[in-house]
């Protein structure tokens, strides 16, 4: 949980809607497994079925499952409430490595963003599950790591973005005082992050896995006599084993005001999150007194990369090129990149961004933007080239992926709507056909999106996809639970399907 966002919203804004333990780290497979010729045999038992997530690949599935009449009324039935929250049996969770019954859990806490390694409570012993090599190994004992349910609570472990590095927070002594260790997972290795003065309340790993965010008090605000971290007053059901969400609300918090602070997992001195924009590899972002955007390393020197006579706004950061694509309001909010090697008009202009406390980050090549009037259609930045790319139909740019891009046209005359498939390295532009549904949800090449099923590889519709779906594998399967308008939980087991209905030979 980002507490330091997550406090503004939550005091400023109203409801939203919105195996046996192996001690040493296993080799490297040679190369990873896809996963795909697993038998594709039903997944869990015929009791009530809560699909929680699964893998790209279809590697791993997790699911909750009530297989017990623990009401005792005579019946097995789960039931969904509005904010996530479900009644009727306790729902208990089970991780699928194959088909069948699965392995019962105490919890599931989270998989790295490769989908390769699964962190969970087995025995009340936190264990790290790599699927690639089946390594089972035990992060932290019981009783040694921070376990709650709250929501929106953060949790005791965070991954880098590439998967090779885990910020784990621990649990030691009789006072039970926390520390974050950074470990290694190619070789096991462990290092502890200090976190300065003050009770560590929570930690996580930034995405390129070289920077560690803490939060920690350090003040009794609220006047109580003790240290107490805080909890968010929210309609959101506990975490865990939750069924669809369709809205929740957030109300303020109990327990004292943390402070953040963010330090190279390297070393190096702490840096108040205040004062600090965004990490960008080993640089901090930050924006000076006139307004200066500016990157400063562990020495404290610093590099101007966008000056104060822009007035930029962060549009977005390109981490992988270091470089920011900002709106100059001081310009006619020109549209320019900025860098330590590069200051480069694009010859647009843009609106300033709404959001200003979240920037945005995302790994991607290619940016969507919206130019002012008299402009009619938006334009796609190629980062990697610095080049604008006109987009030739009106429509939004809906997902992109290397140098391509699905932009959806609405229709002006009524409420249909197209999609369009985009290279910018080609030029090549190609209308795919109309689409009905809602959401995107992407595996490898496969992307679901609005009801359709496209191979962004080769730019080809794969068919209509009869419900909306959110889960979604390489293979172009999903698991079908029903649809979100159902308020009762359905009866297992699952079964991975192809999204699109295979076409019948005549």
């Amino acid at each position: 949980m980002n507490f330091r966002a997550l406090l503004t919203s939550a005091l400023l804004l109203p409801a939203c809607a919105a195996q046996r333990a192996s001690t040493a780290p296993a080799p490297e497979p040679t190369a990873p497994p896809t996963g795909l010729q697993r038998e594709a045999g039903p997944i869990g038992t015929p009791h009530p079925i809560v699909l929680q997530t699964a893998a790209r690949d279809g590697r791993w599935v997790l699911a909750c499952q009530a297989r017990e009449d623990t009401n005792g009324d005579g019946k097995l039935e789960v039931r969904y409430g509005q904010h996530g929250g479900t009644r009727g049996d306790a729902l208990v969770p089970y991780l699928f490595l194959d088909p069948g019954e699965g392995e019962q859990l105490d919890d599931f806490l989270t998989a790295d963003p490769t989908d390769r390694y699964l962190v969970v409570v087995r025995g009340g012993s936190l264990r790290l599950l790599d699927t690639y090599t089946h390594a089972d190994t035990e992060l932290a004992a019981p009783g040694t790591f921070p376990e709650s349910k709250a929501p929106l609570s953060a949790l005791p472990v965070s991954f880098s973005r590439d998967g090779k590095h885990l910020l784990l927070v621990t649990l030691t002594g009789l006072d039970k005082k926390a520390s974050a260790v950074l470990i290694n997972l190619a070789d096991g290795s462990r290092q502890e992050v200090r976190h300065g003065p003050g009770v560590l309340g929570e930690a996580s790993l930034a995405p390129e896995g070289r920077w560690a965010m803490f939060g920690v008090l350090t003040e009794d605000t609220n006047g109580d006599g003790q240290l107490t971290w805080p909890i968010v007053k929210t309609t959101l059901a506990p975490r865990g084993c939750r069924g669809p969400i369709l809205s929740y609300g957030q109300y303020g918090y109990t327990g004292d005001k943390p402070s953040f602070a963010l330090t190279r997992v390297s070393g190096g001195p702490l840096v108040p999150a205040d004062d600090m924009l965004l990490p960008v590899g080993d640089l901090g972002l930050r924006r000076g007194e006139q307004g200066e955007l500016f990157v400063e390393d562990a020495s404290g020197q610093r590099t101007e990369w966008v000056p104060a006579s822009c007035g930029a706004q962060i549009v977005h950061v390109d981490l992988e090129h270091q470089q920011l694509l900002v709106t100059c309001t001081a310009q006619g909010n020109a549209l320019e990149l900025h860098g330590a090697r590069v200051h480069q008009p694009l010859g647009l202009s843009v609106e300033p961004p709404r959001r200003r406390n979240k920037l945005s980050s995302e790994p991607t090549r290619l940016y969507p933007v919206t130019p002012m009037p008299p402009a009619r259609n938006q334009s796609i930045v190629d980062l990697e080239t610095r080049t604008v790319h006109p987009v030739p139909m009106p429509g939004e740019v809906n997902y992109t992926d290397g140098t391509r891009a699905l932009v959806v046209q609405a229709s002006e005359a009524d409420s249909t709507r197209r999609l369009w498939f985009m290279d910018v390295a080609t030029g090549e532009t190609r209308e795919l056909g109309p689409v009905e549904g809602y959401g995107i949800t992407t595996a490898g090449n496969l992307v679901y999106i609005q009801g359709a099923l496209v191979d962004l590889s080769t730019g080809q519709l794969l068919g209509k996809v009869e419900d909306n779906i959110d889960i979604l594998d390489t293979q172009g399967r999903t698991l079908r639970t029903g649809s979100l308008g159902g308020r009762e939980a359905p009866i297992g087991p699952l079964q991975w399907t192809p999204a699109v209905a295979p076409v019948q030979p005549k």
